[in-house]
């Protein structure tokens, strides 16, 4: 589905509601709209709830610090340990003191954390609607329709934060900014965006 279509459909069928929905259906597909989008804007219409209120680049990067806050306790606290003769391992978390001795993750230690952060995003999406920075700062992730996100959603968003880490969030930053949905390349993908709670409190 492509959100900005979808937006463009919504403003089509509020325009023309006198019209029978079936006759709108039959001329937007002779159009080249596909019937999955034509639908999703349909819901939209018709959900009572119907403006999302897109959220930007200063709030959603105030919600990745208390989740990095979050992750960078849960790390020092529950996770982190002490190799007296180092980390020979290329995969790691963590510094080496002036003993030498490493301290952090090392290893197979350092692949499961990683595993950690990445099930700490998908799985408070899917079951929360949001990780707690997001919950915090009165966001929630839905699908491009107003909807709850479901497993596979989130899978697909979170995996392509990688892209986000590796450019230090620059082009999330920039797709975000030229989205009129104001969805990075994970969301684009995942058919996702990031909203207010308040605007979708009817739809949830």
């Amino acid at each position: 589905m492509d959100q900005e279509h979808i937006n463009k459909l919504v403003n089509w069928i509020k325009a023309n509601q006198n019209y029978p929905i079936e006759q709108l259906r039959q001329s937007a597909l002779q159009n080249g709209t596909n019937e999955e989008d034509f639908n999703a804007a349909l819901n939209i219409v018709n959900t009572p709830a119907t403006t999302l209120e897109y959220k930007g680049v200063g709030i959603r990067f105030l919600a990745i610090i208390i989740d990095y806050i979050i992750l960078a306790w849960s790390f020092i606290i529950f996770f982190s340990s002490t190799y007296t003769n180092g980390c020979n391992s290329s995969v790691h978390i963590g510094y080496t003191s002036y003993d030498e001795s490493f301290h952090g993750l090392c290893g197979f230690s350092a692949d499961l954390y990683f595993l950690v952060i990445f099930a700490y995003y998908v799985l408070l999406e899917w079951k929360l609607g949001g990780t707690l920075g997001k919950l915090a700062t009165g966001m929630r992730v839905v699908k491009s329709t107003g909807e709850p996100l479901d497993l596979k959603a989130s899978l697909i968003r979170n995996a392509m934060r990688i892209i986000d880490i590796i450019f230090f969030y620059l082009v999330g930053a920039i797709s975000i900014w030229n989205s009129d949905t104001k969805q990075r390349v994970g969301d684009r993908l995942a058919k996702t965006v990031v909203v207010s709670k308040n605007s979708i409190k009817k739809i949830l």
